[in-house]
């Protein structure tokens, strides 16, 4: 039994409905009570809010790679920490380190330091990985490197997960490039999320994975797919007509605004799930960065490789994903909980503790002031970040 204190009174974003005016109560790691003031137990530490300010369920980023100057595949434990304290000043308390196409020695050394890291992660919480390569198409590399491309093979895959002590949540790969469909049904059978990406898939191929429950995820729709023909739909029509989950970077670079509203109003808001897609350029100024072993020029926020002027992730961080969304759609914070952290812990198994504000749960939550910027920042039980700057004074 750790620590019990409170805080409020806020509007607190729950899965069905906004209780407005209340108080969390929290013991530990956990939430243990939901109630007004009048039901505040006697003598706890309080931490006072504004009732205009909203506490929402802790954002999930299931697709990053870095952040202020760091890099997962840098290998180290000082990036990895580096990455997770930079996420909590944006409201996300969980996470998955994201790898990239590379030597499969380095990528083994990447998942080895990711495993070892745990719980000395002072920000949001690895709660697993997620490999996006080496097993894509060459044709759909964007910004990955072809060097180290290899078809997808469930053997390596699970000498890969060996090295990551078994952390690997999820996996992007071109599912079309999986003969006998070995690691599809390898990933099926030991409950890993299968995300097909970097893919040139036509629409029969990927509704047959989709009908025999291989896929489950789409990582950056749209992104590093094959294009919509009206002649060949491809895998973005069978994605968007199936139950997968589909990832969306809502920046404005990588989809039109309009575009996003066309998939929300095609797909509901049970199967969105944003994500940053951000690398080390995140938070610092314009210039020249490496992403993967390669170049990339970052102006005004957009992400291009030198060489090919493909784009190369983000310099999006979740909670500015979140404000474009409810700018763009006019979407309601309920729906918005959903986008960035109910929706992500149903499809990584993580919603039992995570991924709504309930009594039981883990206390991952995130406080927003009258502008929608993040001032508290709390994953289970701990302030990872702080900026009332006596705002609620």
């Amino acid at each position: 039994m750790g620590k019990t204190w409170g805080v409020g009174p806020i509007q607190i974003v729950r899965e069905q409905h906004i209780a407005r005016d209340h108080y969390a109560i929290i013991e530990g790691a956990k939430i243990v009570q939901l109630c007004e003031k009048a039901g505040l137990p006697e003598q706890i530490d309080l931490v006072e809010t504004k009732a205009t300010y909203k506490l929402m369920p802790g954002m999930i980023d299931q697709h990053i790679h870095g952040m202020s100057g760091a890099d997962v595949m840098d290998g180290t434990e000082s990036s990895l920490n580096t990455i997770s304290k930079a996420l909590a000043k944006h409201g996300v308390t969980s996470f998955l380190a994201t790898t990239m196409t590379a030597a499969l020695n380095q990528i083994e050394h990447a998942l080895r330091t990711i495993a070892d890291t745990g719980s000395s992660i002072e920000g949001a919480k690895i709660v697993g990985i997620h490999l996006e390569g080496p097993f894509i198409n060459p044709i759909q590399k964007g910004a990955q490197s072809d060097q180290y491309i290899i078809k997808p093979s469930a053997e390596i895959f699970e000498k890969l997960n060996s090295s990551s002590q078994k952390q690997i949540k999820l996996i992007t790969f071109a599912a079309e490039l999986d003969e006998g469909k070995k690691l599809a049904s390898y990933l099926k059978n030991n409950d890993i999320v299968a995300s097909i990406g970097h893919s040139n898939a036509k629409y029969a191929e990927t509704k047959v994975l989709l009908e025999q429950q291989l896929i489950q995820n789409a990582t950056h729709f749209c992104n590093g797919m094959r294009s919509i023909h009206h002649r060949e739909p491809g895998l973005q029509v069978a994605l968007l007509q199936s139950d997968s989950k589909l990832e969306i970077i809502a920046d404005g670079i990588h989809l039109a605004p309009d575009m996003i509203r066309f998939i929300f109003e095609t797909i509901g808001e049970d199967r969105m799930i944003l994500i940053s897609d951000s690398m080390r350029a995140t938070e610092l100024v314009d210039g020249i960065y490496d992403l993967g072993g390669q170049q990339v020029r970052v102006e005004n926020g957009l992400c291009k490789l030198v060489e090919s002027d493909a784009l190369a992730g983000s310099t999006l961080n979740l909670n500015k994903a979140r404000k474009n969304m409810k700018e763009w759609l006019e979407l309601s914070d309920l729906t918005l909980a959903k986008l960035t952290a109910t929706n992500s812990a149903k499809l990584l198994g993580l919603y039992e503790h995570k991924g709504s504000i309930e009594i039981g749960k883990d206390a991952d939550f995130y406080i927003v002031n009258e502008q929608e910027d993040v001032v508290m920042t709390v994953s289970e039980g701990k302030v990872i970040f702080e900026n009332l700057k006596g705002e609620s004074k």
